[in-house]
Formats: structure tokens, sequence, C-alpha cells
């Protein structure tokens, strides 16, 4: 299928009556999610892959990533309004979103952030769009070797580019690879790790994992501190002064159209490196909008430029992250593992397959993510008050009607008592480790590229024996690997000899 035949393909599914109202309701779902402190875009995915069972592989693509391109744009809201960021990646949003707020601008910062975000996704995509012709080309290089090394060189910038602890995010990474053997290995028909259990035999169930690692761990992180979700009410503002204040933020950010732009391309080269994600892209961005400003004094006293710019840096991210994925079948970070695996629940395949003859399904995710983020920027303009008020629920009432509901989504993929166990279990895992500071993002990402690694170190095993390491691609990207890793150990051996000294 040639590109134009598939951007005019993925355009018609996209606004069709079959696959639109799953991509408006999934749009809702993430910005409603983002909006509770708390509850992330791992969290709306999470949920959002239990009901794709049953779904066209093209409305469950547009539900699913419907839910995740909105969930910046509901955090965006509750760090503005409340001082608390509903996802990490809108930290940066609270050094000016918050002044503006104080100063009566609130709905001035809402606007900007909800254009800067829909500009930034638009931004992310469009450049996807354009490197699909390239994607095609470059992925006919990549075999059994290059696929295999290029997996450990994910695992590797993901455990090392994370926020959390590199050792600790590489032992999470080996033990997702460890997770990933359980069951009947598909070479030898051997039984590993299930313990005499039918029910191991395939190995565990992606849906259970997910919700496990994430949903349920952070419903016990919500019961654990307790209270209300948001520790403090904005000032109020009439309906109609936040109305006219929301359009002329939206105003700003088309006026600083260069400074979306700049901040925009540096959330998408972010997100085309593993492990990097949309916080770090955020802060990269804010401190790229303050260096090239020229009232750099005003910055974290309510300067707009300081949400814009990390508002659209965060949504253009997902593009970058999209294209990696996509082709490589190498999730660059935990969102992008719970759509890879949501891909697999739907029958979909990634690399050359999905660009040459499934090209449509990747303007699918295109057009979603642009016609995602419309629906978040209009509906979070309109329905700011009422959206507001998830965060005043009581992590009490909160948590006991979501459990119910993650509950039964583990349970009903293989309707499976056992897969709510494995829920819990992972559940209770996922809590330890965000509280032990590991990286449940690594983990994730071990255990679903786990059988893409096995399998490629046997096929290449086979067909070039154990020197295929020496082949031009797996030997550069295995001294990247090596080089990336040995200069990042080394400046923690430096910085702790500082300390020391």
């Amino acid at each position: 299928m040639g590109i134009i035949e598939g951007m005019a393909s993925g355009f018609s599914q996209s606004i069709s009556f079959a696959v639109f109202p799953y991509l408006f309701v999934g749009s809702l779902f993430g910005l409603i999610i983002g909006v509770i402190p708390g509850l992330s875009g791992h969290f709306a995915m999470a949920m959002a892959v239990t009901f794709l069972y049953t779904m066209e592989p093209s409305a469950g693509i547009a539900f699913l990533l419907g839910a995740h391109a909105t969930v910046a744009q509901g955090g965006g809201l509750t760090a503005i309004l409340f001082s608390t960021p509903g996802t990490g990646q809108n930290a940066a949003t609270l050094l000016d979103g918050p002044p503006m707020r104080d100063k009566g601008q609130a709905g001035l910062a809402v606007g900007a952030a909800m254009a800067s975000c829909f500009l930034g996704a638009t931004f992310g995509a469009v450049v996807l769009a354009i490197l699909i012709p390239i994607l095609r080309e470059v992925v006919l290089f990549f075999g059994p070797p290059e696929v295999f090394v290029l997996a450990f060189l994910a695992l590797t910038f993901v455990a090392v580019l994370g926020k959390e602890d590199m050792t600790r995010s590489l032992i999470a990474a080996m033990l997702g690879l460890l997770l990933a053997m359980i069951g009947v290995d598909n070479v030898t028909n051997t039984a590993r790790f299930t313990f005499g259990s039918e029910r191991l035999a395939d190995g565990l169930s992606l849906v259970p994992v997910i919700l496990g690692l994430f949903a349920v761990a952070e419903m016990i992180d919500l019961w654990v501190r307790g209270g209300s979700l948001a520790k403090e009410m904005p000032k109020a503002l009439s309906a109609r002064e936040t109305q006219k204040q929301i359009f002329q933020g939206i105003g700003l950010a088309f006026k600083h159209w260069w400074l979306v732009m700049r901040c925009s391309a540096i959330g998408t080269a972010m997100g085309l490196i593993p492990g990097l994600g949309s916080a770090p892209a955020a802060f990269v961005a804010y401190g790229h909008a303050k260096q090239s400003s020229k009232d750099k004094d005003s910055f974290g006293s309510g300067n707009v430029k300081g949400v814009i710019g990390p508002e659209a840096a965060n949504d253009a991210v997902e593009g970058g992250a999209l294209a990696s994925t996509l082709a490589f079948g190498i999730p660059g970070s935990s969102s992008m593992a719970i759509l890879l695996s949501g891909l697999f629940i739907l029958g979909l395949e990634t690399g050359p397959k999905m660009l040459n003859s499934q090209v449509d399904l990747v303007f699918i995710m295109i057009f979603t993510i642009i016609l995602g983020n419309l629906i978040g920027t209009v509906f979070g303009m309109f329905l700011v008050n009422p959206l507001s008020r998830a965060t005043s629920i009581r992590a009490g009432v909160m948590v006991p009607l979501l459990t119910v509901v993650i509950v039964t989504g583990a349970f009903a993929g293989d309707r499976a008592v056992f897969d709510i166990g494995v829920a819990i279990v992972f559940g209770i895992l996922g809590y330890a480790m965000k509280v032990l500071n590991y990286s449940r993002a690594a983990l994730l990402i071990g255990f679903v590229l786990g059988f893409a690694v096995e399998k490629n170190l046997y096929l290449a095993l086979l067909l070039d024996g154990p020197y295929f390491i020496l082949q031009p691609i797996p030997l550069g990207l295995t001294v990247v690997t090596v080089v990336f890793l040995g200069f990042n150990i080394w400046t923690i051996y430096r910085d702790r000899k500082r300390f020391v000294a």
C-alpha cells in the first residue's frame, strides 16, 4: 500500500462511524484520568487494553491511543489548578502554571497549555508521517541479529535515562526478561518456571501483568496515602472570565508559534531515544524556553512561555516514540510497551509488514494523536470546572471503585480467576518497586521484549553462528551500548568520589 493511499484510507477510517466513537470515548477517558493526581497514562492505557479483545484493529488502535493522547492535557490542568501534576510529564508545568493561577490567570495558563499540547502532538504526528518512507527502507536492514542487539540497547537506555537508580533499573529489566521465559519454550518445547501449573504453560498474560504493575500498584499507593487527591483548591473565577482567559491563552500559544515549534522538535527528537520519555523532554524544553527568552528572570513566577514550552514538548514525544515502536517493535517507554501489547492482542505485527501492507493503520495512529488532542483541547477548555471536581474525591472512595474495574478487566481477557491473582501479585510487586525506586517501565519493557529477544537470538545463532555480533550493524549497536553504559557508570563513580572528597 502506497503512502498517499494509506494516508487517505487512514483518515477516512479515523472519521468513520466504525472508529471515531472509540477515538472520542478513549480521548475523554484519557483526559479524565490525566486530571486525577496519582493516575497516569500507564493507568489509562492499562485499563483501555482490557477492552480490546472484541474490537476491530482500527477501532482498538483509536481507543487505546486516544486514551493515551489526552492524558498529558488532563495532567496539565491539574498541575495548573491544584499544584499537583496529574502525571510525571507535567511536573515542569508546576514551575510557572501555579504562579499564573495565583495571579488570577488560571484560564490563561490552561488555554496556553491546551493549545500547546495540541500543536506539539500535531508536530510529532507529522514528523512520524514524514519518517514512514525512511523507516520502510531502514527496517529492511534489520534481521534477527540487529533486532536482538537493538533490544538490549533499548533496555540500557530505559534503565540509564529513567528517573530511577541505574543499577536497580537494570535489575528490573533483567527481571522482566526472566519473567518472559515462564511457560513452554517454543524451540525445545520444554516447560520453564511453570511449577507444574497448566495455567503458566502459555506464560504470563500481558493484560493482568500490566494492570498489576501500574493500575493495582497505583491503587495501593492511593490507599496508603489516603486523604483527598487534591491538596489545595484554586482561586475561584467566574465561568465567563475563565472562558475569556482560556481563549486568550490559546491566542498566546499561536503567538509564540516559533517557541512551540522548537520545543516540539525537542520533544520529538527525545521521543526517538528509548528511555527518555516525556518528563525529561518537558524539562529540557522548559530550559530552552527560559534560555531563549529575553525575560529570563520572570520564569518561575508566572511566565506563560514556561507553560507553553514543556506542554508542547511532552505531547510531541509520542510521534518519535511511535516511530521506533512501529518500525522495530522496540518500545522506548512503558506506554509504548503497553501499546505494543495492545497491538499483539489485536493480532497486529510491527515492522516491515505494518509499514508496507498496513500503512493505513499507521496513519490511523497519526490521525488519532491529532484528533484525540483536538478533542482533549475542546473539552479541556469547556469542562475545566466539572473535571476538576474529580480531584476532590477522597482516596477511600476512589480506590474501591477503580479496584472493581481493574479486577473485572483482569478477569475479562481469558475469563480466568487465575489472572486476577496475577494482577494482585504484580500489583504488590509494582508498589514495592515504586517505593524502593525500581523501574516498573524497565521491567515491563523487558517482559514485552522477552519473546523477541529469545526468538531473535535463536535465529541469529542458527543463521550466522555465535559470531553474528561481529556483523557491521550489530557490532555498531553493541559498541554504542557498551560506551553508553560505561560512560554512565564512570559518571556515577566520579560523582561519588567527589561527594566522598
